[in-house]
């Protein structure tokens, strides 16, 4: 007779959803690790799909450790200085720093922002949701407002709207316009899921040095009663939004 703990109908986390909220992996990719014998829960190897993790369990995979968290979206205001990567290890002025005090699990950026890089920042463990985001592939808007070091010309709006060839790929922004009021130093930039990197790239192919860049709509998101170094909870009408984004 089953225990209650592999009952299917025990209460509990299911363990290819236990995995994906630690940011292991997705829960599709969870079925295949656990199809193949790597997690184990209180020491044994369970293949059983349907599993279901209790509270004091031991969870570990591919012999490491899991510990799980419920699915955190956290949206930041991202402050000139600190630096946002996928990558992890330790480094100095992390994004994490900023969301610590009140979140001490990692919680992984989606995407990467360099210290001169400011503006809206999405920080998730839901694996998922950070692969898709992350893909060049989904399409959703993005603005940013980029500060140079000398003045841009018309020739250069239009060149990025054309398209920039960088390697063998051309790379197009939707919209380039000088910021109204501002000097042609500031130019506003709309795009399709563009990271700042590649947009650094992109500007300095035109032979114009980025002296800072701001990101102020990302899928929908804006910076709207989030003050620079901020973050919040998305809400769940956001968290539609992001769903349905492809």
């Amino acid at each position: 007779m089953p225990t209650k703990k592999e009952s299917p109908s025990a209460k509990g986390t299911r363990l290819n959803k236990y995995l994906s909220n630690a940011g292991i992996c997705s829960r599709r990719e969870a079925d295949r690790f656990i199809a193949m014998g790597l997690v184990q829960v209180n020491g044994k190897v369970v293949t059983e799909m349907g599993f279901q993790v209790q509270v004091g369990d031991q969870v570990r995979y591919d012999d490491r450790p899991v510990q799980s968290s419920p699915p955190l979206y956290l949206l930041l205001n991202k402050p000139k200085g600190f630096v946002a990567t996928k990558q992890g290890g330790n480094i100095k002025k992390s994004v994490q720093e900023l969301v610590r005090s009140a979140h001490s699990e990692k919680v992984p950026p989606v995407g990467d922002m360099g210290r001169t890089v400011t503006g809206l920042l999405l920080l998730t463990n839901d694996e998922k949701l950070r692969k898709k985001m992350a893909n060049p592939q989904t399409r959703f808007p993005t603005l940013y407002q980029v500060v140079l070091e000398q003045n841009a010309q018309t020739e250069d709006l239009e060149a990025l709207t054309r398209g920039i060839r960088i390697m063998d790929k051309v790379h197009r922004v939707k919209s380039a316009v000088f910021v109204q009021g501002a000097s042609p130093k500031e130019i506003g930039i709309e795009a399709d899921n563009l990271s700042p990197g590649l947009l650094k790239k992109i500007i300095e192919k035109r032979k114009l040095k980025v002296v800072s860049m701001d990101r102020v709509l990302w899928a929908g998101l804006t910076k709207k009663d989030l003050p620079r170094g901020r973050w919040r909870s998305l809400t769940e009408r956001e968290l539609r939004l992001l769903a349905m984004i492809s």
